[in-house]
Order: C-alpha cells, then structure tokens, then sequence
C-alpha cells in the first residue's frame, strides 16, 4: 500500500470517528464552533481580509514578475499575519513566478504572522511587554536562519531560472490565448475577483478553525488532556493543535516566565496544525507538499524556542 493511499485512508478514518462524536456530542461541537467563530470574526477578518483582498488585486493587475518574488510573500505575511505567506507563494508558484523548490525556500522564512498579534495579543496573554518582544524576535530570527535547511545549492539555482522562463514564457503564451479570447479584465472586474478570491480563503481559515476547536474540545472530553499531564504540558498540547488557545492557556500556567516566553515562541513559530492545515489548503496546486510546509514550520518552531530561551535567560527576569 502506497503512502498516498495510507495517507487518504488515516485522513477518511479520522473524519468519520469525528463525524460520529459531534453527532454523539453535540454540545461539544457547539462550543467548540462557537469558539471558533468568535477566534475568526473578532482576529483573523479585521486584519487579514483587507490584505487578501489587495494582495489579490495586484496580482490579477500587475504582472508578477516585477514583483520582489524573494521578498514580496515575507512583506504580506509581516503585515497580515498567517496563512497569508502561503497564499502569496502558492499564487507565485502557480503563476511561474518561482519555481516549486524555490517556492519552498521562500516559504520557509515567510510563513509568519504578524508583529500586532505578537505584541498584542501574545503579550497579553504573557502580561509581559517584554516577554512578547523576545517572542517575536525569536519569531522572525527563527524565520531567518530557517532558510538554511531550505536554500536550494547555487549550482542548481541556474536550472531552477531556466525552468522559470520556460514557464513564464508558456503561461505568457496562455495568458496571449486568453487575452485574444475574453479581453483583458478591467480593474473593476478584477478588484471583485480579488474580493471573492479573498472571503473564499476566509471561509477556509474558518473551516480549519473550526474543525480544530472542534478536535480540541473532544479530545478534552475523552481525557487526552487529563490532569495527570500536568497544566503546563496540557497547555503546550492543545497549542499543538490550535496556536491562539495554546498561547493563552500558557500565559496562565504557573511557572516562570522564562519557560512561558520559549514555549509561547516555539507554538507561535510552528503555527499548531490548525495553521499548518490553512497554509497547506493556501498552497494548494503549487507543487508545496505538506509534508514539506510541516517540517518547514516544525524546523521554524524549534528554532525560535531555541532563540527564545536564549534570550529570556539574558533579558527575562
């Protein structure tokens, strides 16, 4: 049995076990819903809607290739937050602006989230200014120094540039085709694709929220998060899954803040699988494997836990 297969089997068993428990629980698949809903609508819409909405509409308008392909995804993630580094790697991708492996090296310092919720919100849940500083240092250092588990080798990268500008030169040609066919789209008609384009990845976040406070809650009603673990490992576990309820779970843990600060940098860095599932559904048709954005955010993950301890020992009283 081939991995794929496998793979779709684990996913199909996992879907019905957990379509059988929301019909058994359904107070459960309730709140959790609900949760999720309330996650979405008040911090996920106001800042990352108005991003995927003007992200799409300059890439429907003006030609990708004159964009900073290396930079442009890292810029967009930096100032709306997750999963929009995905999105705008995937569109590059698609669209034979990058190359899949190059694809791959951007993503790897681009999958982040944005400094207002670190500073914000994670601080909030930290109550500590400072802690929050060191966590989102670590964020984007981690982001940095991910890049070197991804870089593709210079010997390869003049294939990789040949390979682009056969594909730019087959999608220009597609792109004369359509042209010649339909005409070319005005601003207008562009600017309401891009809005449809952006609530259609709304809904998509949505559901990937949902699904997971869903997962969260369950788990905690079969007692996979029993007492026994411990507040602090329970904490970290459900961060595992989902980053926001994660985070603050471990701003009210009682330990020092030291420890909060690495675990907070690790979970904020690796995303949780709630994000992990949002970035891999962004990237869809791209070529970006999921394994590959999993280790990507794993490898981000511990690298900013490692910077976080670093400097909570050195500044974090």
């Amino acid at each position: 049995m081939n991995r794929n297969k496998i793979s779709t089997n684990f996913i199909l068993a996992a879907a019905v076990f957990f379509a059988a428990a929301m019909v058994v629980f359904p107070s459960i698949t309730e709140s959790g819903s609900k949760s999720a809903i309330i996650i979405w609508a008040n911090s996920i819409v106001p800042i990352l809607l108005p991003f995927f909405i003007f992200a799409d509409f300059i890439k429907r308008t003006v030609n990708t290739e004159r964009l900073p392909g290396r930079v442009y995804p890292f810029i967009i993630a930096f100032l709306s937050g997750y999963p929009a580094g995905a999105k705008i790697v995937g569109d590059f991708v698609r669209g034979a602006s990058l190359t899949k492996e190059e694809g791959e090296e951007v993503l790897s310092y681009s999958l982040v989230t944005g400094p207002g919720f670190i500073l914000g919100t994670i601080g909030a849940f930290l109550g500590s200014y400072k802690a929050a500083l060191i966590v989102a240092i670590a964020h984007y250092a981690g982001a940095f120094c991910n890049r070197v588990f991804y870089r593709i080798p210079k010997r390869k990268q003049s294939l990789h540039q040949h390979e682009r500008s056969r594909s730019t030169d087959r999608g220009r040609s597609h792109a004369k085709g359509a042209f010649l066919l339909e005409g070319k789209n005005s601003p207008l008609e562009n600017f309401t694709a891009a809005i449809s384009s952006a609530f259609k990845s709304m809904a998509v976040i949505l559901a990937y929220l949902i699904v997971f406070m869903i997962a969260i809650d369950l788990l905690e009603a079969f007692g996979a998060f029993r007492q026994t673990l411990g507040e602090p490992l329970r904490a970290f576990l459900k961060g595992i899954f989902e980053m926001t309820v994660g985070c603050n779970l471990i701003g009210l843990c009682d330990m020092n803040l030291s420890m909060k600060t690495a675990l907070t940098a690790f979970i904020v860095s690796f995303g949780g699988l709630s994000v992990i599932g949002q970035s891999i559904s962004m990237a869809a048709g791209s070529g970006i494997g999921a394994g590959k954005i999993f280790r990507i955010k794993l490898t981000h993950g511990l690298l900013a836990g490692i910077i976080a301890v670093v400097l909570s020992l050195l500044v974090v009283q």
